[in-house]
This record gives C-alpha cells, structure tokens and sequence, in this order.
C-alpha cells in the first residue's frame, strides 16, 4: 500500500509508493516499470501546451529524422572504405598526316669545297684469286696438267684456240708452255696445259675435272 504523503502508485514488491521519475524502489531496490511518459513525450506535451500549432508528434519525427540522417552518413562512411577516387588521366591526340606529295629524302652529295660535285671514289677490282690465264713460273720445278699438245709448225694461234677452248669449258689456270724450254718434254710442241701443282699427287686430285673437257688430259713434271 501507499505511504502517506506520496503521489505515485506502489511498488510491484513492495507496494512502497514512488515518484514519477523514480527509476528504482527505495525500499527493495526493484526497477519501477517506465509505464509514465518518457522525457521526448513530455516535452512534446509541452511544446503543444505553448505552440497550438506544434503536435505532440513533432519532436520525435525530427528525432528520427535525425537518427536516419546520421545512420546514412555513417554507412556511406563505411562503404568508401576510406579510400578516395583517383580521376585516371586518358592521353589523347591528334593524328599526323603525311602529304603524299613528301619529297624523297636523298644523302647529301659530297662537295669538293670549289663548287663543284665530287664522283664517288672508284674501286678497281681485286684480281681473281683463280685466274683463266696463267704462265708458267721463271725456273719452277712442278707438277702439271697436260690438256693437248699442238706442234709448233700448225702455230701460236692453234694453241690459244685450244686454251680458250679449255677456259670456255669451266677450266681455269690454264696456259701454254714452249716444250723447247723444258727439259722434260719433247721439244717442238705447245703444249696447252691447267695449274701449277707441288706434287704429283696434287696434280692428280684435279685430273677428273680436265678430263671432263679433254678426255686425254694426264699430269705431268715439268723441269726447267
């Protein structure tokens, strides 16, 4: 029951009486029910008291509306990560024409400081390292490749005849020896003959292709 001199209604335990904003018995201790008008309701009551215009129901719409607001705020927060955009930059340009009427692009000519253009230099050259005609070595003593023997009396002329023919069939090295000269060969011919050899086994080794242009070619000493 209630105490004399209390205006608010009795504890749930005890029935020991309590005031309105009383949160817990004075007397057991328990939590008193929130049954009574919270403090945003009271103040709503009041603001309505003194604006007719103003419900009761204003204060805690703006309350929410607050409450939303911030809890907005807070999850665009979160969802950024707090990282910020970075504008990426996109090269751009223009595209280079090229006129097809462009001039040739040609090497400066060499000028000899007088006016005038110099030539290019000339280059004679180099001598075949296996020349078509040869001569016999002043005083070697050597193998050779004998092709034909011309007596001198049908002449020089009939001798070369037979050298070019040689040359005109693949042969190089090839000339022609006075046999009068030589003591190893019988005197009186020309004798139409391929390389200069230091062996008779060298001489030899290219026996295989004279014959393939004169079938009796054979290799020979030659002894000044």
């Amino acid at each position: 029951m209630s105490e004399p001199g209390t205006t608010g209604p009795g504890c749930p335990r005890c029935s020991v009486a309590f005031e309105p904003e009383q949160e817990y018995c004075l007397e057991c201790g328990l939590r008193l029910p929130r049954s009574r008008p919270g403090t945003i309701e009271r103040a709503s009551a009041g603001l309505a008291a003194r604006q007719p215009w103003a419900g009761s129901w204003l204060l805690p719409a703006l309350l929410g509306l607050a409450l939303a607001v911030l809890g907005t705020g807070a999850a665009i927060a979160l969802s950024s990560n707090g990282e910020r955009e970075v504008a990426v930059s996109t090269a751009t340009g223009g595209s280079l024409t090229v006129p097809l009427s462009t001039a040739t692009l040609t090497a400066p000519e060499l000028s000899t400081g007088a006016g005038t253009t110099a030539a290019p230099p000339a280059f004679a050259p180099a001598p075949p390292r296996n020349p078509a005609a040869i001569s016999w070595p002043s005083g070697r003593r050597g193998w050779t490749i004998v092709l034909l023997s011309v007596p001198r009396s049908g002449g020089r002329p009939a001798a070369a005849a037979k050298a070019a023919e040689a040359r005109k069939g693949g042969l190089r090295r090839v000339g022609i020896l006075d046999s009068s000269r030589f003591a190893s060969l019988h005197p009186g011919y020309y004798v139409i003959f391929q390389g200069v050899y230091e062996s008779e086994v060298d001489a030899a080794s290219s026996l295989q292709r004279a014959r393939a242009v004169f079938p009796a070619a054979y290799q020979r000493a030659i002894v000044p």
